[in-house]
């Protein structure tokens, strides 16, 4: 998954939410360090590590 594209989507309102596993938070990671309007997207912890990222209002 392009998580660039989909954080920039995400803050665009362009989609509403997108899921993240552990297994691709590091790629996650890269993607979240360089996005610099973190402030307008807001993470929900599931069990098992899964994350789902939504639009923060």
């Amino acid at each position: 998954m392009d998580y660039e594209q989909a954080l920039q989507d995400l803050k665009n309102g362009q989609i509403d939410h997108f899921e993240v596993s552990p297994a691709d938070f590091t790629e996650f990671q890269r993607a979240w360090a360089a996005f610099p309007f973190q402030n307008t997207v807001r993470g929900i912890a599931h069990r098992a590590g899964q994350i789902t990222y939504v639009r923060a209002n």
